[in-house]
């Protein structure tokens, strides 16, 4: 790896599983502004069990909000994914052409968990949306507002406090009220520790602190509904991305999540 290409951050941004690609899309801007060696990576996620619908003869979709009904047959279905993901390439091209970054973009085919470790081994920082929409209250808000952003860090081990936290600040425009600090240790990492590393790395008073136990990710998705988190960030380490941590974090989650790799430049 040459100097100019050891600088170069890469973003991995996971569209499909939820279908609020847009919503993502604008949560993304704070974290490219003002860096302009940056490498945006898009993947449109068409997970095994969507490619297995669009093979049958019929295809049924339910509406959450009006629990209306809609069949489609394969060949309509087909073309609803494809647009899907056209829509999400041309949006995220918009954001890279306006942030000034190079974007790569592909379509990819399995288990939204085997994707996103893939992505992670190879990237910097990996967003990806929920699998459920969005929470109603935290969508009405303007796309892409400052005042909106409500970035919730989940603290695991010291070592990766510094890279977690300066991205949760990206995301929070530099607002560290704005941050709320979830407490999750590791086995064997001290809430002590925690404390004083994120003290140390935060520029004022974070909006709120929690204590959650080890391994609780159940407590995890509750509080952070609570916390009506528009972005939840944590750490790329091997508690956060074993497999039932990711597919718990795309199926219970309501907000985004940004997993951050501690090789990130500082």
């Amino acid at each position: 790896m040459d100097r100019a290409e050891a600088k170069t951050r890469r973003i991995a941004v996971i569209l499909g599983p939820g279908g609020s690609s847009r919503y993502l899309i604008d949560r993304l801007r704070p974290l490219l502004a003002g860096d302009r060696d940056l490498e945006l990576q898009g993947v449109f996620l068409e997970e095994a069990g969507v490619q297995h619908a669009a093979e049958l003869p019929f295809v049924k979709e339910l509406c959450r909000v009006t629990f209306a009904v809609r069949e489609f047959d394969s060949r309509q279905f087909e073309h609803m994914l494809a647009m899907r993901m056209r829509t999400a390439r041309q949006a995220l091209g918009v954001l890279a052409e306006h942030a000034g970054v190079p974007l790569t973009f592909r379509n990819a085919r399995g288990s939204a968990t085997g994707l996103l470790k893939e992505a992670v081994a190879h990237a910097d920082i990996t967003v990806f949306e929920p699998a459920r929409p969005p929470m109603a209250p935290v969508m009405s808000q303007a796309p892409g507002s400052r005042r909106s952003q409500r970035v919730t860090a989940v603290l695991t081990d010291v070592a990766s406090v510094p890279a977690v936290l300066r991205t949760a600040l990206q995301f929070a425009v530099g607002n560290a009220a704005r941050v709320s600090i979830l407490m999750f240790p590791s086995d064997g990492q001290k809430a002590a520790a925690l404390r004083a590393a994120y003290r140390e790395m935060l520029p004022g008073e974070p909006g709120q602190v929690r204590l959650l136990s080890a391994g609780d990710f159940k407590d995890l998705a509750i509080t952070n509904r609570k916390l009506m988190s528009t972005m939840l960030v944590v750490p790329a380490n091997e508690l956060m991305t074993r497999d039932h941590s990711l597919q718990f974090l795309l199926a219970q989650l309501r907000c985004p999540v940004c997993l951050v790799s501690q090789r990130q430049r500082t």
